[in-house]
């Protein structure tokens, strides 16, 4: 069926005043999110002493009536979601007044109605490919505060024997750390494998100052040890998990009781004390044990997870946790939508080629702006969750990082973009052009009617948001959208405001992202006729039913056009103090990804 087919008509000339100031029609609901299998529709209507009214129908149902209120128990079509509520009361003047509803109902097969903010298994994820663990490796490393001090904390005991005894011991040394250890410098690497993350920390000139205290023949000395390594390399596997206590962040966790650490270029000297006389020195000498084994075989001690399975964590673990903590998946991707995103992690896999995060998700909007639906919910799909993030894209590209919602999850964020006035629009100008009144009719061809010319306002505000089905969408596109309550009117601007017709958009759309201004833009296309429906709520000018026909199917690409160039563009999300340079948007199952790449920040 035809767009002028379908294209329902409200209102007729103008009447009395005195009719259109006392004939009334009201709808108490508005933007209703709903389970129930039926909708209670309540209002008042209002009768001039002169007039009569005739009906008062509900999706051309007849009304209760009792006194100046009405109510109504509509029926609700699960498979259509969106279900649109007609009120029109019929007076004996001839008058027709009309109010449109749109109730979004979830039947619990087709779809569900989430409550506003609510928490959804498994709706987002997150994927970190191996290709782009060298440019995080510098990233853990600046967001990690490295404390060589937990290496080998001052008072540190390396060595406490004896070394020489003739029936009894004639040489006792201890070694302990003097002091913290220094080091000049560390860098991390990383590498993804099957069940954990294989992290090499190598620490360059780490510096060990040692108080060696001997017993000679029972005579005590004391002496002062520097030992120096160009470079340590501290190789151990971990293991990410959500952390118990907080599943926000991750927890991070040594693989085996220690992790495999080698020095390099490792230098010792006596800097100061008895020993560091050249003979003492040499004599002692001989009875230390190799410099390097101790010390790698204490780190390798010292850098073990020191309570097995307990909360305590090593060193290195503990260092990556630290850095990890301050990567929030819920604090980059909700503050770069301008939303509250509540999100905990459920699942960390590591696979041979990178790293997968699932997660809950629960998007809303912390404040409603002007002119924009306070919702009560959006629309989810039973069962539906995030699939799994794949290595390369649908299109066969490599890239680094990827982010994805679930169509659900995708219409949660739409419902809290739609009360920031995501789709609070205002046309003024068609074809770079301002809009006036000579210039809408001139659409076709009947510019010449207009005596007196001024300027026009098109406004869109919806009544609820729209939501993306799990569906492809048409045309090639890569999502089907659809938005019911698209209430649209068309105005003389000015002070005063004079209202030329109100009507209701109700339509089925492909919606793609795209980048533009550095961010992301929805793109839509203008609905094929069948696609859109459109119901005249009000036309006080009385305009013929034609000429209003002709005018909307010219109108309708420019309006859209003018929707998706006025939409805003949403910032991509910085990454661990990375910037995403865009490579793909696509579907992965049911849901909406980014692919992109980790270039530095600007």
């Amino acid at each position: 069926m035809g767009l002028r087919a379908r294209l329902r008509l409200g209102g007729v000339a103008a009447l009395a005043a005195v009719l259109v100031a006392c004939n009334s029609l009201t709808v108490d609901q508005s933007g209703v999110y709903t389970s129930s299998p039926t909708e209670t529709i309540t209002g008042t209507v209002e009768v001039a002493s002169d007039d009569t009214l005739e009906s008062l129908t509900v999706n051309g149902v007849e009304a209760t009536i009792d006194g100046t209120t009405w109510s109504a128990e509509v029926p609700l079509d699960g498979e259509a979601i969106i279900n649109p509520v007609l009120v029109e009361a019929r007076y004996g003047s001839g008058q027709v007044i009309r109010e449109r509803r749109t109730v979004v109902y979830g039947d619990g097969e087709h779809a569900v109605v989430l409550p506003e903010g609510a928490v959804q298994d498994d709706a987002v994820g997150l994927r970190l490919n191996e290709r782009s663990f060298g440019k995080l490796g510098t990233v853990v490393k600046d967001l990690t505060t490295f404390d060589p001090g937990a290496i080998a904390p001052p008072g540190t005991v390396f060595m406490d024997e004896c070394l020489t005894r003739i029936i009894v011991c004639t040489l006792h040394a201890k070694a302990s750390t003097a002091g913290a250890p220094t080091i000049a410098d560390f860098g991390v690497a990383l590498d993804s494998h099957e069940g954990n993350v294989q992290a090499v920390v190598t620490l360059t000139d780490l510096s060990v100052p040692v108080r060696v205290d001997a017993r000679v023949a029972g005579i005590p000395t004391s002496c002062a040890l520097e030992v120096d390594a160009a470079r340590v390399t501290i190789d151990g596997a971990y293991a990410l998990e959500p952390d118990p206590a907080d599943p926000h962040y991750l927890d991070v966790n040594l693989v085996g009781a220690t992790p495999t650490v080698t020095l390099g270029n490792v230098r010792d000297d006596f800097v100061g004390g008895i020993c560091s006389i050249p003979v003492i020195e040499q004599i002692v000498g001989l009875f230390m044990p190799d410099v390097e084994d101790m010390m790698e075989t204490s780190l390798t001690s010292l850098l073990g997870d020191p309570d097995g399975s307990g909360p305590l964590d090593s060193p290195v673990a503990d260092a990556v946790e630290q850095a990890l903590s301050q990567l929030s998946i819920a604090g980059d991707i909700g503050g770069a939508l301008g939303l509250d995103l509540e999100s905990t992690i459920t699942a960390a896999d590591e696979h041979t080629d990178g790293i997968a995060l699932r997660a809950t998700a629960g998007f809303s909007a912390a404040s409603v702006a002007p002119g924009a639906p306070d919702l009560t919910g959006s629309v989810a799909f039973p069962g539906e969750v995030l699939a799994d993030l794949p290595a390369t894209t649908p299109g066969g590209r490599e890239y680094d990082v990827a982010v994805g919602a679930s169509a659900s999850g995708f219409n949660q964020l739409l419902a809290g973009e739609t009360e920031l006035g995501l789709l609070n629009v205002d046309v003024t100008e068609l074809n770079g052009e301002p809009l006036t009144l000579r210039g809408l009719f001139d659409l076709i061809g009947a510019g010449g009617l207009i005596t007196e010319d001024h300027p026009v306002v098109i406004s869109l505000r919806p009544e609820v948001a729209p939501f993306v089905t799990t569906e492809p969408g048409p045309d090639g596109s890569i999502g089907e959208m659809r938005l019911g309550g698209y209430r649209t009117t068309i105005s003389v601007a000015g002070d005063n405001p004079t209202l030329l017709l109100e009507l209701v958009l109700d339509f089925r759309t492909g919606v793609g992202l795209e980048l533009a201004d550095d961010g992301l833009a929805f793109t839509f296309a203008q609905p094929s006729e069948d696609d859109l429906e459109a119901t005249i709520i009000e036309n006080p000018l009385g305009l013929p039913p034609a000429l209003i026909e002709a005018v909307f199917a010219e109108l309708a690409p420019q309006v859209f056009g003018s929707v998706k160039d006025k939409l805003p563009s949403f910032p991509l999300p910085q990454f661990a103090g990375l910037d995403l340079s865009l490579v793909e948007v696509n579907r992965v199952g049911s849901g909406f990804v980014l692919f992109a790449d980790l270039v530095p920040a600007a």
